[in-house]
């Protein structure tokens, strides 16, 4: 008989109560705000049954693709750090959801640092848990070369490691500014840390052929 985890148990219940909560909404909510945190439009409170199911998607949705990657038996060789991964990230999305149910709630608060602290306590995260990634389809760095040599996808991870680590620190410090450099800084970061890992893994590829030749 298959065990039951808790944490399957709690994201089950924290669903239900997302779930439950749309009912206790005004019937239209506030759904969308610009950069300044004004609201610029509403809609049913239905529309946050999305939200409410984004943490269940997140934890199952990892499970699915770790039965269906290619590299599975790489995933199961380190199950445990996978695992970690998307109960982490999985519940990253439950502080994300109800981060949503509050603004509708108290629309006219200023949501700059939550989200900056989510977002960089992301970031930070996965760059703790970057050099330990097994290859893989679906999580990760993903470049032609990573995925072509064991030791480039190694060695892209280390160094990605770092920068979203980096990357994770200026979006929590972000936060105490303006919330209009929140999201200048989040495709800055975002953008430069995808850059780097593609021309790392470029050169790091190119030399280690090199040397094999």
């Amino acid at each position: 008989m298959k065990k039951i985890k808790i944490f399957d148990v709690f994201i089950w219940i924290i669903t239900f109560v997302f779930v439950v909560g749309v009912f206790f909404l005004p019937k239209m909510v506030p759904v969308h705000w610009d950069v300044n945190w004004n609201i610029d439009r509403y809609g049913s409170r239905y529309e946050l049954f999305i939200v409410a199911f984004i943490p269940l998607l997140t934890y199952y949705g990892m499970l699915f693709t770790k039965r269906i990657d290619p590299h599975r038996k790489g995933i199961l060789s380190r199950e445990k750090t996978y695992d970690l991964i998307r109960t982490w990230l999985s519940l990253l999305m439950i502080l994300f959801a109800g981060f949503i149910y509050v603004m509708t709630i108290k629309p006219h608060m200023n949501g700059t640092f939550i989200l900056c602290f989510l977002f960089g306590f992301m970031f930070i995260g996965l760059g703790n848990y970057m050099p330990k990634i097994p290859k893989n389809y679906f999580l990760g760095i993903r470049t032609p070369w990573t995925m072509a040599s064991e030791y480039v996808w190694k060695k892209t991870h280390l160094l990605s490691g770092y920068t979203f680590v980096i990357s994770g620190v200026l979006i929590i410090l972000s936060g105490f500014i303006a919330s209009k450099v929140l999201f200048i800084v989040l495709l800055g970061v975002i953008f430069i840390d995808m850059f780097i890992a593609y021309v790392y893994s470029y050169k790091v590829y190119q030399k280690e052929t090199k040397n094999i030749d």
